[in-house]
């Protein structure tokens, strides 16, 4: 009888010391949870949709600094539930996406010819340099 109470509460232990463990996996106080949450709840009001799965696996697979395995990691290697919390929430929020200003080919023509025309103005600018100090020194 004291060997299956002690079993018992053995396994209630380790449950509840394990990654997502039974105890903790719904209460309020998990960090994976709050994370998760949070960033699904901020995609619907930004009307995205909660959870992108194919945006998640293509931030989650480039090996850069942006890469939001990087606070999981160390959240969960430091047992920091900060940390892991701000790992859950950039796995599930996406990055906000710089506009591009890209230019379209008028303006770029526009741009190279304006750029042309100052580089034309210094050559003349110059030439009357040379020409007047070629006049200074006779």
């Amino acid at each position: 009888m004291v060997r299956k109470v002690i079993t018992k509460a053995k396994r209630v232990y380790h449950r509840g010391r394990s990654f997502l463990g039974r105890s903790n996996m719904f209460n309020i106080n998990n960090p994976y949870i709050i994370g998760g949450i949070t960033g699904a709840a901020k995609n619907v009001i930004n009307g995205q949709p909660p959870i992108n799965i194919e945006g998640i696996q293509s931030r989650i697979t480039q090996p850069n600094a942006k890469n939001p395995l990087i606070p999981l990691a160390l959240g969960i290697m430091f047992h920091n539930t900060a940390l892991k919390a701000i790992g859950t929430y950039l796995i599930v929020d996406p990055p906000i996406e710089e506009e591009n200003d890209d230019l379209t080919q008028e303006e770029i023509d526009e741009i190279a010819d304006m750029i042309i025309d100052e580089d034309e103005d210094e050559d003349e600018d110059e030439e009357e340099n040379n020409e007047q100090q070629v006049y200074i020194h006779k």
